[in-house]
């Protein structure tokens, strides 16, 4: 790493720590030296706005979805806004009672490019100024230290948030633990912070639907790649960008492709985001069949007309799995660093949704500290499941197909 490269990095890391330690200090004093009223003290009946914070990965905030609709539900009169990622406001803005979908992509400040730029502090300082306007009367962070700066920013009545994972004299009703403290699911852990806060606490599973003018595009799109009505169509994943170790070998994938193709006749589609293309191409160059590739060409509500289409969806820990999930759809996954018991599917009462994974005495080892990344520079505990085990599960999870 060159000398101007190592400045521009620990500028960076200390740009950060002066903002988090001035935050911090905020909220701290916040907390000793001003009355906050927290949820105590707010009648339910006077919540009128309420923030949800989720600045992380696309599947994330599909399964968060199943908190923001208990708030929903508790607070109809309510104005509900979600503060999220650019990558994945799509999904908050496919729910009608969503009146607010906020956008900034947080991570900027991580990049030593984009910390230095002045528009990053004119972006974040624009977003503040907003949150601070719509006087919220209640905000729940999901997840994330981002997420409770972010909530103390808004200036919100009541704010809640896990100890764990946040600032927690940011909040004003911090709930003790964190994920990884125990083996719960993702969006058990959401439920029980949309509990605190009034609203039920009832398990529930994610939900999302196609748009119909997506649905219609895509369906003249498979229409010019091929695809017929009764056609059988496999969708792919190959992807996952949250770490290298969650792939599954692009070699077999691709074995499994050309599997389905020969022996079931159906088609394969493979879907992706425009960073995935290489994985994407990788496995295509693999095949002696010929798959569709969709891979960077599809927005998301486009990617879930595609995954509503498909008889079958194959993938490892990723957000178009939990898409695919939530519409509804029989799925195959494959886990390895990730633990199924929090990131797994969260299948309908009798839908489909298979999952796949080696015991080894290393795996599950993702813990939020990083990306998932294998210590040991090859993941056995996905490279080791074997496309024959992945196919038959393929074939009869299609056998079970209306």
């Amino acid at each position: 790493m060159g000398l101007k490269r190592r400045i521009k990095r620990r500028l960076t890391r200390a740009i950060q720590a002066v903002l988090f330690v001035v935050i911090g200090t905020l909220g701290l004093g916040a907390r000793l030296f001003r009355r906050e009223p927290g949820l105590g003290s707010i009648d339910p009946a006077t919540v009128r706005r309420i923030l949800v914070i989720r600045l992380d990965l696309l599947g994330d905030m599909v399964n968060s979805m199943t908190a923001v609709e208990a708030l929903h539900e508790r607070f109809l009169d309510a104005r509900m806004t979600v503060f999220t990622l650019p990558h994945t406001a799509a999904i908050p803005r496919q729910f009608p009672w969503v009146a607010e979908v906020l956008t900034l992509d947080t991570n900027r400040i991580r990049s030593p490019r984009n910390m230095l730029r002045p528009t990053t502090y004119r972006d974040f300082a624009g977003m503040a100024m907003h949150l601070r306007r719509e006087r919220f009367d209640l905000c729940v962070s999901l997840h994330g230290r981002m997420a409770s700066l972010w909530a103390f920013v808004s200036g919100a009545r009541g704010r809640i948030g896990y100890a764990r994972e946040g600032y927690p004299f940011l909040f004003t009703d911090p709930l003790p633990g964190g994920r990884f403290d125990r083996p719960r699911h993702e969006v058990r852990w959401d439920l029980d912070l949309a509990a605190a806060a009034g609203a039920s606490g009832a398990n529930r599973a994610p939900a999302l639907a196609a748009a119909p003018a997506a649905s219609a595009r895509m369906a003249a799109r498979l229409a010019e790649l091929g695809v017929r009505d009764g056609d059988t169509l496999i969708g792919i994943h190959g992807g996952a960008v949250n770490g290298s170790a969650k792939r599954w070998p692009p070699m077999h994938w691709a074995a499994l492709a050309d599997r389905l193709i020969a022996e079931q006749g159906a088609r394969v589609v493979l879907t992706g985001s425009a960073g995935e293309v290489a994985i994407s191409e990788d496995i295509r160059r693999r095949m002696r069949l010929q798959p569709l590739v969709l891979t960077g060409t599809t927005d998301i509500d486009e990617l879930l007309a595609v995954l509503a289409r498909c008889d079958l969806v194959l993938s490892g820990d990723s957000g178009p799995l939990h898409m695919a999930v939530a519409l509804g759809r029989p799925t195959v996954s494959l886990y390895g660093p990730t633990d199924p018991r929090i990131y797994g599917p969260t299948p309908r009462a009798g839908q489909q949704a298979l999952v796949i994974r080696r015991d080894l005495r290393c795996s599950p080892c993702y813990n939020l500290l990083a990306t998932a990344e294998c210590p040991h520079g090859q993941p056995a505990c996905m490279i080791d499941i074997s496309v024959r085990e992945v196919f038959a599960a393929a074939k009869a999870a299609l056998e079970r197909v209306p």
